[in-house]
């Protein structure tokens, strides 16, 4: 990580999925073909709804599995995307009475495999993310990337914005596990800004956890975002007015720089 010699005037810490890449979609495109074969096995004894629903308990119940060959979390590996997904089918498998088909199976997990094709990223990188960052960039100000996953997805994310020259305005991307709240203290400890900003799509993974150790929060909902679907107005009530502003998407932040930083200025940040 790189620490500062001298303070900068602002320090950014900004989440990848979601704000500056567009991962939701790779996600939906997967869902839907899950729910498109499934459908077509047990027919109208079922919805879409009810195979989403099913599948996103599924998944979040799967972060905390222990894998037995190191004693840990799966977390968010790689093979447990794809996973899910059959194990969805064979949840309704067992609750309709039908026999599991391996080929079927096989064809869930070709369909997940896809969300981790690194020929899909450089499509879905937000356009307002380079010039934003070069616009941060040229007031002098440093820029994190803080994503959390497995290191050889998120690493993956990260080529395609080095294509597109968004890591020459971006001085480190980090990877953590699981929670971002160490990470996110570590790098206001390790740099010195006279502001700080975190600036994310999970209010409560990405923009509290910062706002608590001194960061200004900047909440970008996403439509996509698995763990605040339907949630968007619940989140907007308790959201933390007096040290975070929501804004719809990253433009909006060199939109409204001066307001920003008046307001961040007020509430201590």
């Amino acid at each position: 990580m790189l620490n500062a010699k001298k303070a900068v005037e602002r320090l950014w810490v900004f989440d990848l999925d979601g704000p500056l890449m567009m991962t939701g979609e790779l996600y939906e495109k997967a869902l839907t073909g899950m729910a498109r074969v499934i459908l077509e096995i047990f027919g109208g004894s079922i919805s879409k709804q009810e195979i989403l629903t099913v599948q996103n308990e599924i998944d979040k119940a799967m972060l905390r599995e222990i894998n037995p060959g190191n004693g840990k979390p799966y977390l968010f590996h790689k093979s447990r995307f794809p996973l899910s997904l059959v194990r969805t089918y064979k949840f309704f498998c067992r609750k309709i009475g039908k026999k599991f088909i391996k080929s079927t199976a096989w064809r869930l997990s070709r369909i997940g495999d896809r969300v981790f094709d690194e020929c899909e990223y450089e499509m879905i990188v937000r356009s307002q993310v380079l010039p934003l960052f070069r616009f941060l960039k040229g007031k002098g100000d440093k820029v994190i990337i803080l994503t959390k996953g497995a290191d050889d997805v998120q690493f993956g994310k990260k080529k395609p914005l080095q294509n597109l020259g968004i890591m020459d305005y971006c001085d480190d991307f980090i990877v953590v596990p699981d929670a971002k709240d160490e990470m996110l203290k570590k790098i206001k400890e390790t740099n010195k800004a006279i502001r700080y900003y975190c600036v994310g799509d999970t209010y409560f993974e990405d923009v509290l956890p910062g706002m608590d150790v001194g960061y200004f929060g900047i909440h970008i909902p996403y439509e996509f975002n698995w763990k605040e679907r339907g949630k968007s107005e619940e989140i907007e009530t308790c959201r933390d007015k007096k040290r975070s502003i929501a804004f719809k998407d990253i433009s909006q932040i060199k939109q409204h720089f001066k307001m920003l930083e008046k307001t961040a200025k007020l509430k201590g940040a």
